[in-house]
């Protein structure tokens, strides 16, 4: 079987404690170089992991023949490093979000469509137990017709600091954590939703927002997002509301009720012993970042561009949130 030689650009932790291990132990990828500007982190993956490591992607590109790239590096690098990849012929999974603007976004997935090379953006949440499970009970109607969806989605403040540099990310906590809601919500309703309302707060002295709301339509169902970066622990909670039930779920817990009955999950398994006064659940080996790294590679290695979440739906979702930044009178590089 032949392996498909993955580069790696940026070596960040992202980079290191996931994408590397993930297509190591693909079987059908091994992860073969990085590229990285910095030269102490550079250095760190040559001692540490044994790959040759390279100043940039044209340099890494030149020196093997690759036949993936994967994209770890701040959201302004990435139509760059995309496209020479792209050009050389490479299946591409890119770290979210995938542009700094929609019209970026376009011009991604446009040459890659052309090329005809497989992508993927690299949301997480789908690839949660709990959201697949929610996702299955929803796609089979089991809640009847939708009624509504909330999405609070708080998390700590990034540590990086190019998060805060507009140029570098594109904005703040919406650009940074609205793509994974957005990919879920793109799942659950077909067509492109409406913003009808917006609103960004900046709650410490810094350029971009540090929390953002923005109400949707999707077809009539109205959807409220709620997102900060405030949270130490970090929630993520969806409530959705249908006509025959509802459920509610995060990465950890999945409950609800339809027609009646009521049901409850954790990471995505029923329970093993309920005697009401305790719920015992099985453990749990949930890797929700492998699990979409390999889902790539199996993709890549049969060469099926039909990904669940390829360059276009990157573009879907950049489109969303630069009308929230419309709304709110902020321009992608942030200015107030």
């Amino acid at each position: 079987m032949t392996e498909l030689a993955v580069g790696v650009v940026g070596a960040g932790w992202m980079a290191t404690d996931y994408h590397i291990p993930a297509f190591t132990s693909h079987p059908r990828t091994r992860a073969v170089a990085v590229a990285e500007r910095d030269d102490d982190r550079r250095g760190a993956v040559e001692r540490e992991l044994s790959l040759p490591g390279y100043a940039d992607v044209a340099a890494m590109l030149s020196a093997h023949d690759l036949d993936v790239v994967s994209i770890c590096t701040p959201p302004s690098t990435h139509e760059e490093i995309f496209l020479a990849a792209v050009e050389a012929g490479c299946h591409v999974l890119c770290e979210k979000p995938l542009a700094l603007t929609a019209e970026s976004a376009r011009r991604m997935a446009d040459a890659a469509e052309e090329r005809g090379v497989v992508t993927q953006v690299g949301y997480l949440h789908r690839y949660y137990r709990n959201y697949e499970r929610a996702m299955e009970l929803l796609a089979n109607d089991l809640l009847g017709d939708i009624v509504e969806v909330t999405v609070a989605h708080h998390s700590a403040p990034p540590s990086v600091g190019w998060y805060y540099n507009p140029a570098l990310s594109g904005g703040g906590v919406a650009r940074d954590l609205f793509p994974h809601t957005l990919d879920v919500l793109f799942e659950l309703f077909d067509d492109a939703p409406e913003v009808t309302d917006a609103s960004v707060r900046y709650l410490r002295d810094r350029p971009v927002e540090d929390a953002a709301r923005a109400s949707l339509d999707f077809d009539g169902v109205p959807v409220d997002i709620s997102t900060t970066w405030t949270q130490s622990e970090g929630v993520s909670r969806v409530l959705v509301v249908g006509t025959e039930g509802w459920l509610e779920f995060d990465s950890m817990e999945l409950e609800g009720d339809v027609h009646g009955r009521p049901f409850e999950f954790r990471q995505g398994e029923s329970s093993l012993v309920d005697i009401g006064v305790a719920t015992l659940f099985p453990a749990s080996d949930e890797d929700a970042h492998t699990a979409r790294i390999h889902d790539f590679a199996d993709h890549a290695a049969d060469g099926d561009t039909a990904t669940v979440a390829p360059a276009r739906r990157g573009v879907a979702v950049a489109e969303v949130i630069d009308t929230v930044y419309d709304r709110c009178g902020v321009d992608w590089e942030g200015e107030r």
